[in-house]
């Protein structure tokens, strides 16, 4: 009966970290992306935590579902008119997190290859400078 419990144990545990994408530190939470159509964009939000004592940086993405990925920043200019920055580098400080949400800082999805419906997951790969590659499963859900 122990060795069935701490089985079940061991995959619960396996189960869960690989549910949240996590390597060396750096925990990724609550993906998910906008539904879209083929040929249009769309665009991932998350939520990393970096529990190691030092920085690291996103520094870029990519997906099978669309032709392309790029770290962008959604700010107002001067005139009033939401302009979308990209990023090259996204520094998340040691102990601490970095939210990426509509209107800040998001991973586009140019070009999608299929559609993009509420409900489906896809795989996205993050790069970081430290922690590497890290793969994830992102939810196409309708945003809060």
């Amino acid at each position: 009966m122990k060795a069935v419990t701490a089985t079940f144990i061991l995959l619960l545990i396996i189960l869960i970290t690989s549910a949240c994408g996590k390597s060396d530190g750096i925990v990724v939470l609550d993906a998910w992306a906008r539904p879209g159509f083929r040929g249009d964009n769309s665009a991932v939000y998350l939520t990393i935590n970096n529990q190691t004592n030092q920085g690291d940086g996103l520094i870029g993405a990519n997906s099978d579902v669309a032709g392309g990925t790029e770290i962008h920043l959604s700010k107002m200019d001067a005139a009033g008119t939401m302009t979308m920055e990209r990023q090259d580098l996204v520094v998340i400080p040691a102990k601490d997190s970095i939210e990426l949400a509509p209107g800040g800082l998001h991973i586009m999805l140019v070009i999608l290859g299929k559609d993009l419906s509420v409900g489906e997951t896809f795989p996205l790969t993050l790069e970081f400078q430290r922690a590497g590659d890290i793969t994830i499963e992102v939810e196409v859900k309708q945003s809060d």
